[in-house]
């Protein structure tokens, strides 16, 4: 199978319109996999005085809330600048981190700080590739 279809996704945030003071969180279960690639595809901001969303991604080794914890300060951001369009991108090594990733996104408290946002998660250097399109994760794809 070709490089580009050995990744595995998986839509963690379906696209969604959040308001002020959301919200909204996904769990990514990176077992068997050696890299994650987190994509959060965000709308510009509704005026130029709206603030923008908290983005964090946190580890633990099962998915109790309470047990998820910072493991690099890189991947938590403050009011991220939503001027324009962005997509943030993550990329993290999985090898030797625990098996779950949580990905949380919370707007700012004030009037006018909705957001609109999707995340897609692809696992890649999996432990077993996709047997086929099927086992690639999307509900559609086309390879030309």
């Amino acid at each position: 199978m070709k490089n580009a279809t050995k990744g595995i996704d998986t839509v963690l945030l379906a696209p969604q319109a959040m308001t002020n003071s959301a919200t909204v969180t996904a769990n990514f279960d990176t077992k068997r996999a050696d890299h994650a690639t987190i994509r959060i595809a965000f709308a510009a901001e509704l005026n130029t005085n709206a603030v923008g969303p908290t983005i964090a991604l946190t580890e633990s080794d099962d998915t109790v809330v309470t047990n998820f914890a910072t493991f690099d300060s890189n991947f938590a951001r403050a009011a991220e600048d939503l001027t324009s369009a962005k997509e943030v991108r993550y990329e993290v090594d999985t090898k030797g981190r625990k098996r779950y990733l949580r990905l949380a996104v919370t707007t700012a408290t004030t009037t006018n700080d909705n957001v609109t946002l999707s995340a897609i998660g692809t696992l890649s250097r999996n432990e077993e590739e996709p047997a086929s399109t099927t086992d690639i994760g999307d509900d559609v794809v086309v390879i030309g």
